[in-house]
């Protein structure tokens, strides 16, 4: 039994996030949500970090408008997904997120790993207010996770699936960022290199 309790230990302590909870480092689940392409960059933190894209998409919206009929109704308000987790550092709250539009986020594996993607982030820093964006990447693979719906239902993230996710884990001491990808229930055996932030 003792050679058992032993073998089972060694194996959790091989496990990434088992060994990020063993040291001190903070782990988040790579979470959906939106933001309104109207929003100001004062509005949210995430506005700020992404007021380049945001008003690039909002020239886009305009463009298409321009070249398409008036419309009978005013156009609702169109909201981009987007994905994040947040860390704190002292008085220093890290914010990793995606930007999930098209076309930077591609698909590299077809149907293979529908759910995997490789999109735009960006790495913030909040202090006193002000946020400052510390590292960028214009192809960080993550898993977006949907709920089952019908052909005529739009399409939902599932936030709370364990058979397709991204797990966050951020060491403050080192300054470094890694990712847990679970793609249709299986963990990732590949390790991306951590993302290393100066701030």
């Amino acid at each position: 039994m003792r050679v058992l309790g032993a073998l089972v230990i060694a194996g959790l302590a091989a496990h990434p996030l088992y060994a990020a909870a063993q040291s001190g480092v903070q782990t988040q689940r790579l979470m959906a949500t939106t933001i309104s392409l109207d929003a100001g960059p004062a509005s949210s933190a995430l506005a700020a970090v992404w007021q380049d894209r945001l008003q690039a998409e909002r020239n886009k919206l305009a463009a298409l408008s321009k070249a398409s009929p008036p419309a009978a109704k005013p156009t609702p308000d169109v909201a981009v997904p987007i994905f994040q987790a947040t860390f704190k550092d002292g008085d220093k709250t890290i914010i990793i997120s995606a930007l999930f539009t098209t076309p930077e986020c591609r698909n590299l594996s077809g149907v293979a790993a529908q759910n995997l993607n490789n999109c735009p982030m960006r790495v913030a820093v909040l202090r006193n207010g002000e946020v400052k964006v510390v590292k960028s990447e214009s192809d960080f693979p993550f898993v977006a996770a949907f709920k089952e719906t019908s052909d005529e239902e739009p399409s939902e993230y599932d936030n709370k699936t364990q058979r397709d996710k991204t797990v966050v884990m951020f060491n403050p001491a080192a300054h470094e960022i890694t990712t847990a990808l679970t793609l249709n229930g299986t963990l990732d055996s590949e390790k991306a290199a951590p993302i290393k932030i100066a701030y």
